[in-house]
Order: C-alpha cells, then sequence, then structure tokens
C-alpha cells in the first residue's frame, strides 16, 4: 500500500519531494522508503512511468503512457489485494507504543500513516487486539477519542523490545533518533562483562543493550524527569552484574529508575548470563548416548546415513543436551536468531530434528522449544558439512573429458579443481582412451558420450559451466550414498524451476490454512506426484511445527520426502488469510522423488529469497499467472 500511496502522490505533485517527506508522512524508516523507491524505479519502464530524482531536491515522477499507469494503479490501490496483515499490525502496535500510554490515537491519524481507508482499518483492529492479549495487553477504543494500549509498562516495553529486535520497521529510526550513539554504554557493558567474568552469548548482550535503548524511549515518552531522585535511588542500590551500565544510561537520560525496572533488568541480565558452575542433571550420560546412537542406527538403515557412525557428532550432542537439561530445569530460554532460516534453507535436516524432538520428548519427557531445536540443528549442519568434505575427499584421481584438449577444457579442469582442490584433475580429449585408462581415475567428467563403460563413477556434464551447474554437481556427489554413481547429466542453470508445475498452480478462497495444505496434498497425489503417505505426512509436519514463515510465505512439506516423483505445488490465497497471528498469502508445496533431494536447497534458497522481497510477493499476489510466478522465481534464484 506504501507503494500506492507514494506514487498517488507524486502523480499529484509537480515539483520534487525529498525523502523525509515519505518518512514523515508514512512514519516509518528512511530504508523502508528507500526499499519502496527502489522498487518503484524498476517497475517504471513496465507500467508507463519514470521516476526521477535530482541530489538536494528528492524525487518526482514522469507518466510517459496514462492508460499504463492508471492500470498500474489500480492494481496498488486495492487494499485486500496487497496488505501484509503482520506489517500492518506492527506499524499500528509501533503508533500506539510510542505515544505517551494517557493519550489515545486517532483513526483518521492512522488513515493518514498507512494509506488505508477507516473502514479497512476497523476491520484489522479485532487482530491487533488479540495480538496484544499475547502480551497481556489491551486495545481500548473510545468513541471520539480513537484507540490506546493498555497494560503494565513491563508488558509494553516487552511489546517494544520484540518489535525492534525485529527490525526494518519505524521503530528502528524512532530508537536511533531519541537514543543517538549508543556506543559508550556498550563499552561500559563489556567493562560489567569483564569484571563480573560474566559468560554471555552475544545475542543476549544485544538483547541486553536492545532492552536499554527501549527503556529510554518508553521512559522518556512517558516519564516526568526528576534527576536527583533518579541518582539517589541507584546511589542507596547495591550494584550487580550490569547494573552499571544502567546506572549511566539513567544519569545520562535523565529517567527514574523504579525498583520495577530494575528487577526487570537484572531478571533479563540473569536469563541471559550462563552459569559457570554446573549442576548435573539427574540424567545418565551413558544411558542417553545409547539411546542416541539407538535412535541414529535406525535412522541411518532408513535413510542412507551414516549418523550413528560420527562420534563427534554424537559425544557434541550429548553434550548439548545435558547442558539444555540444565537450562530447562532452571527455565532459562535463549532466543535463536537463525530459526527461521535454519528451518526454510535446511527443511531435510530440521525435519530430521523434528522428529528427534519426539524422541527427546519420550526418552526424557521434556519439551524442547523451537529456538532450541534450532541450536540442535547446528549440529546436524556440523555432521552434514563433515560428511559432505569426507566424500568430496575420497576422490583423489579426476579425469575431464572434452571435445578437444583446448582452452575449454582447461577450462573445466580449473572449475572441477574448486570442487576437488586436493584431487588431481586432469583434461584428456575424447580420443585419448588409452591415456584416461592408465590415468586410472576414480571419477569421470565428460561433455560427450563415452562408448567404453569404465568402472567409475561418470557425470556427464556442459563445456560451459554456470555457477549452479557446479552447486549442482556437489549435490550429486553429496546426495549419492552408492559407490558408483550411474552415468548422469547435470542439471542446467535454474533447471528446478521445472519442478513448478502449471496443473498444480491456482488461486484459492479458503477457510484456514489446514483446509488449504490438505486440499494441495491431495492433488499432488491425484496427480501422481505424491506417495500413498503423503497427505498424512504434510499434516504430521504441520504439527510439529508450523510451516507458515513470514511476509505471507508458506511452504508445507511432508516429514517424510518419498514423492512418486517431483513436483512444487503453488496456492495464490485470495483473499489472504491468518495462520497463529502470521499473514497467508503464497503457499509453495514441495513433494520430491529422491533422485531429485538434490534440488531441495535450491528450491528452499529460491522462497527464502523471494520471503525477504515484498514487492516481488506483491507482484506475483497482483498478477497471479504461473508464468509471471517463473519469471520471479527465476530472478528470486539468480
Amino acid at each position: 500500500m506504501r507503494t500506492y500511496v507514494i506514487l498517488k502522490k507524486l502523480s499529484q505533485t509537480k515539483s520534487f519531494l525529498p525523502l523525509n517527506y515519505f518518512v514523515e508522512s508514512l512514519q516509518v524508516s528512511r530504508r523502508t522508503v528507500q526499499k519502496e523507491l527502489s522498487f518503484i524505479k524498476k517497475s517504471g519502464p513496465r507500467h508507463g512511468y519514470q521516476l526521477l530524482s535530482e541530489y538536494g531536491r528528492g524525487y518526482s515522477l514522469e507518466v510517459i503512457d496514462k492508460k499504463q499507469f492508471k492500470q498500474f494503479l489500480a492494481t496498488l490501490s486495492s487494499e485486500e489485494s496487497v496488505i501484509n496483515e503482520e506489517q500492518l499490525v506492527v506499524d499500528i502496535l509501533i503508533k500506539l507504543l510510542t505515544i505517551p500510554k494517557w493519550e489515545y490515537v486517532a483513526v483518521s491519524e492512522l488513515v493518514r500513516t498507512t494509506g488505508f481507508s477507516s473502514t479497512f482499518l476497523y476491520s484489522k483492529l479485532n487482530t491487533i487486539d488479540k495480538f496484544a492479549e499475547s502480551f497481556n495487553l489491551r486495545l481500548e477504543r473510545k468513541s471520539h477519542f480513537g484507540i490506546r494500549l493498555i497494560g503494565s509498562d513491563h508488558a509494553i516495553r516487552k511489546l517494544m523490545l520484540e518489535l525492534y529486535q525485529k527490525g526494518d520497521n519505524s521503530l528502528d529510526s524512532l530508537v536511533s533518533e531519541r537514543v543517538g550513539n549508543f556506543s559508550e554504554y556498550e563499552r561500559v557493558a563489556e567493562d560489567c562483562i569483564r569484571d563480573h567474568h560474566l559468560r554471555i552469548g552475544y545475542y543476549e548482550f544485544q538483547t541486553i543493550l536492545s532492552w536499554l535503548k527501549i527503556l529510554v524511549l518508553h521512559e522518556t515518552t512517558n516519564q516526568l524527569y526528576d534527576i536527583e531522585s533518579n541518582i539517589f535511588s541507584l546511589q542507596n542500590v547495591p550494584l550487580k552484574k550490569l547494573d552499571r551500565v544502567l546506572k549511566d544510561v539513567a544519569k545520562n537520560f535523565q529517567i527514574n529508575i523504579s525498583q520495577e525496572i530494575l528487577k526487570e533488568f537484572e531478571m533479563l541480565v540473569n536469563e541471559s548470563v550462563q552459569s559457570e558452575t554446573f549442576v548435573q542433571p539427574n540424567v545418565n550420560k551413558t544411558y542417553l548416548k545409547a539411546k542416541i546412537v539407538s535412535f541414529f542406527e535406525a535412522t541411518d538403515a532408513k535413510n542412507g546415513t551414516d549418523y550413528s557412525d560420527d562420534t563427534n557428532f554424537v559425544d557434541g550432542l550429548v553434550t548439548h543436551l545435558v547442558f539444555l537439561l540444565e537450562r530447562i530445569d532452571k527455565k532459562v530460554v535463549y532466543k535463536n536468531p537463525l530459526l527461521l532460516e535454519l528451518c526454510i534453507r535446511y527443511p531435510l535436516v530440521f525435519d530430521l530434528v523434528l522428529k528427534f524432538s519426539k524422541f527427546l520428548e519420550k526418552v526424557l519427557n521434556i519439551k524442547v522449544s523451537n529456538d532450541e531445536l534450532g541450536f540442535i540443528a547446528v549440529h546436524f549442519l556440523n555432521h552434514e558439512a563433515t560428511e559432505k568434505n569426507k566424500r568430496i575427499r575420497k576422490y583423489e584421481r579426476v579425469a575431464v573429458i572434452c571435445t578437444t584438449g583446448g582452452g575449454v577444457s582447461n577450462l573445466i579442469r580449473t572449475q572441477i579443481i574448486g570442487i576437488f582442490p586436493e584431487a588431481n584433475v586432469r583434461a584428456f580429449s575424447f580420443w585419448q582412451e588409452n591415456d584416461i585408462e592408465a590415468f586410472g581415475p576414480d571419477l569421470i567428467f565428460s561433455v560427450i558420450p563415452l562408448k567404453h563403460s569404465l568402472k567409475v563413477p561418470i557425470l556427464y556434464i556442459k563445456e560451459l559451466l554456470t555457477r549452479s551447474d557446479i552447486e549442482n554437481i556437489k549435490q550429486v556427489l553429496f546426495l549419492n550414498e552408492s559407490s558408483q554413481i550411474a552415468p548422469e547429466k547435470i542439471s542446467t542453470d535454474q533447471n528446478y524451476l521445472t519442478l513448478f508445475k502449471a496443473n498444480l498452480f491456482t488461486t484459492q478462497q479458503p477457510l484456514d490454512y489446514s483446509t488449504i495444505i490438505q486440499s494441495m496434498s491431495k492433488q499432488i497425489v491425484e496427480q501422481g506426484y505424491g506417495d500413498s503417505d503423503f497427505v498424512t505426512n504434510v499434516l504430521k509436519r504441520e504439527k510439529y511445527m508450523s510451516t507458515v514463515y513470514n511476509n505471507g510465505i508458506a511452504m508445507p512439506h511432508p516429514i517424510e520426502m518419498k514423492g512418486v516423483s517431483s513436483a512444487v505445488g503453488v496456492r495464490i490465497v485470495k483473499p489472504s488469510i491468518s495462520e497463529k497471528g502470521k499473514d497467508v498469502k503464497l503457499v509453495f508445496m514441495v513433494c520430491l522423488a529422491r533422485d531429485d533431494f538434490r534440488y531441495y536447497s535450491r528450491i528452499s534458497d529460491c522462497i527464502f529469497n523471494l520471503m525477504q522481497n515484498e514487492q516481488k510477493i506483491i507482484e506475483i499476489y497482483n498478477n497471479p499467472t504461473f508464468p509471471n510466478l517463473i519469471s520471479i522465481l527465476k530472478e528470486m534464484g539468480e
């Protein structure tokens, strides 16, 4: 909707408008406006206009084709078609959180800052109220006044911290303006950590600094200053751990520190600091290790993996779990900033971690949080990386067979050396059969069909390898468990996009998210892609952990990936729906046969990149055609 507001205003103004005009009128950060303007500029040639910019003056619009431009504005003006409900909730909450708590925000003010109509905004207030309730806050509505949040200062600061750490919203700029350079307080905090010999992770340290910034914003917005009582109150309190940095912040920003604030801060610090004295949980490590090995032996037998034989992996995982049990016992909770990316980029590994969590629940009678599962997943990924390196190193003599022995063969050889830096890689012409046999390769890359079959793995490739081809080579070598790889042509760049099927692309008006994924999974089975357990395994995966991610993107898939053949189905959800507080607009359902597992990372990376680009999501949503989808996905995969 911001795109529409900016374009509409530029089209109505003959003069230049500075960037700060949109920052102030939309109440968003400079970075957000810059992203909008970048999208507007790129879209211009396709929609009949040109965005002009001039240093010191700002931006203006030149309409070249009035009909095209009018049609583009019409697609943008549909509120339901472009709304990101999650972002709208965040924008309104930030407005409510950053005014004095006794004041109200008029709906007319929200209309101006968000660009949506009052009728539309009123229809979304219940969603905002439900979100606020999860933080023990309540949305109060009062005729002729507007709306405001009701709740404790602690609850308000907690919500502000949550939104601030999400980033990429107007709270960033508000905090920066109010707080300024915070490096001096960061240095004091680091001194406190050294002086008290504290063990604290970087993410937890950043959370403490963020809380202090939010404290400044919240208190300076709501508090009458009394510097003398502030100093007196802190001078009479024994300082613990990081209390010194709180004292400095309070003094320099003239904030009164109540007992409630001090207690809140010390509790945050205590939760963030790792204990130096380790209390052995009531668990037998020998018993735990035996159970873990048993779990992975069954996993290895089923999937052809080798987790159980990796003693470093098993020992590291046991140690991690022992400390995890201590954290659970002490109710210590760590946030994992990489959780979302781990879920999307490494779905096969994360699905195995989810199964492992059910095993832990059964054996140890514990419920592991999603954030903790993200930390456990890192152990699995480390094992995968170790195994990948081992398999790459097992190829000591690699032959590259080309049409000639000239420059192209040397280029391919150089690229292959990048994959096998420790191997002896030699290039041969197709007619040097005796030389190839004398070389004794344990792996062959060939750009032509070989007449004589050699008893070594053979991979057929193109003469000019792209970066994607090289990544696909790595995936083939890593995922193929047998000692003999059948002759196979490595896929060309963007080949994974052929798995997105036009017959599985539809627009739907659903009742709920569960209805969507059941309908999609049944269709995939009916079209001959999914196995007999596909529907059950998709729903089972959803019970473990939601596959609805950010910016309206969802990627449901089965907990056991064993497709008959490979396909990716796509549903455009119109109007968008909310699932557990998150918007659902584009649903990508993945079904892969084992031979195509190498495409999973490419598909996941492509969807993850799309999730980071709200403008491209809007383009797909507003023009829901299969060719448009593939065009944008191709761009996201580059």
